[in-house]
């Protein structure tokens, strides 16, 4: 609100004068602008909505293995500057949801658990017996990934979105791991498995592979 001077042109006049509108207020003279009409929300369209969505496919499970990650995105984290979750959140927003909008849902054979430049394992094979998860991969046929990378595996509960994680497993030369578990952690309950390989002097980690859904 302004309040304008006798004996100026506009103080003799009262009304609106373009988006001002001139009035009187306890013997004096004011001036005050138009209040602008709100804006109507411009609709979302279905690509927004679809990208928009793809963050609640995702934020559910990534959120149960946020430790697993820690070391799975370790290095994208720091190279970024941003925690190891939104590291994930980021790189599987292209390759962790399948199907359009808005019928989305997790793609379990692409979503990343880990994520770096090692070289990944080769046609993992998993058997499930009482009491372990049995982990066999082939040779290496690059020849450029180290035989002392270790293999960092993760079984993710889906029942009850829970996770059992080994930091440090095999190596990769040994080309075959063992993942002990109680029974009673494997009977009726299903899981899906990822494994990639790190190093354990420069944390650097390969591409989690999905190695399948097991149910005991």
């Amino acid at each position: 609100m302004a309040i304008l001077q006798e004996g100026t042109i506009l103080a003799g006049i009262r009304g609106k004068i373009g988006n001002i509108v001139i009035y009187q207020w306890k013997n004096k003279v004011c001036a005050r602008g138009k209040p602008s009409k709100p804006r109507k929300k411009r609709a979302r369209t279905i690509p927004q909505q679809a990208q928009s969505n793809k963050m609640k496919v995702l934020s559910p499970f990534l959120n149960d293995i946020a430790p697993f990650l820690q070391t799975g995105f370790k290095q994208i984290a720091a190279n970024r500057d941003i925690t190891a979750n939104n590291a994930a959140k980021s790189v599987n927003m292209l390759t962790g949801v399948k199907g359009g909008f808005p019928a989305q849902e997790i793609n379990w054979d692409t979503i990343l658990v880990a994520s770096g430049e090692l070289i990944k394992p080769e046609n993992v094979t998993v058997t499930l017996s009482e009491n372990a998860f049995n982990f066999a991969w082939e040779q290496d046929t690059t020849g450029i990934g180290s035989p002392n990378d270790r293999a960092i595996i993760l079984l993710y509960n889906t029942k009850y979105r829970r996770f059992h994680a080994n930091y440090s497993g095999a190596r990769r030369a040994e080309l075959k791991d063992t993942f002990y578990l109680d029974p009673f952690y494997i009977k009726n309950n299903t899981y899906k498995i990822f494994m990639a390989f790190k190093d354990v002097m420069s944390d650097e980690v390969s591409r989690s592979v999905y190695c399948g859904e097991y149910t005991g």
